[in-house]
């Protein structure tokens, strides 16, 4: 349980005016029916975001955790000098 309330809130937190909340503020305006909105929303999120959760964790299962979490520094990093020198 503890994972699932984590994840929701640290989600939740990112997520706070990205282009899929106004996405869905604008279907709900349109429809009418918020609870077919909210579940139309949440529904495709999953279907999106469940291939990621799979692959991380069989990745998780074969890896070691630090090689993980240097690679992802690493790719950060360059994503943000990439996004500086390009400006």
């Amino acid at each position: 349980m503890e994972a699932f309330l984590i994840s929701v809130g640290l989600v939740s937190l990112a997520e706070i005016g990205d282009k899929t909340q106004i996405a869905t503020a604008g279907l709900a305006i349109r429809f009418e029916n918020l609870p077919l909105v909210v579940a139309g929303s949440t529904l495709g999120m999953m279907l999106v975001n469940a291939p990621a959760v799979l692959l991380g964790e069989a990745t998780a299962k074969h890896l070691p955790l630090k090689s993980i979490r240097m690679a992802a520094a690493a790719a950060f990093a360059a994503t943000g000098l990439w996004m500086l020198l390009a400006a």
